[in-house]
């Protein structure tokens, strides 16, 4: 996952690397490519990109999206940007869901 063109973590072979500050960031990541954000904030806005790849490591396909976090209330407004990717795969799921200031989103790649 990246955030405006800084990578912020990943998961390969089940593991989480973190490229920014944890605590920071504010974010996890779920085995299943799920990010979450806790204690959203205005500062979490921004253009979120997230990658996925095979076990050979080519790219196999990648997805962004634009969050605005507005007001006090942590209203979420989300806006699909889809990538045009070099061969024919699965298009990318990714959806976001924000509850008591926590923002969780989540990119699946369906066979």
């Amino acid at each position: 996952w990246w955030r405006d063109g800084k990578k912020l973590l990943q998961i390969r072979d089940k593991k989480v690397k973190y490229y920014v500050n944890q605590n920071q960031c504010r974010c996890k990541l779920f085995i299943n490519g799920t990010l979450q954000i806790e204690q959203v904030v205005k500062e979490d806005s921004g253009n979120y990109m997230v990658a996925v790849y095979r076990q050979d490591g080519t790219l196999r396909a990648e997805e962004g999206t634009t969050f605005t976090v507005q007001g006090k209330r942590n209203h979420i407004r989300c806006v699909f940007a889809f990538s045009s990717l070099s061969e024919p795969v699965p298009q990318p799921i990714l959806s976001a869901k924000c509850m008591n200031k926590t923002l969780s989103v989540k990119c699946e790649v369906k066979q």
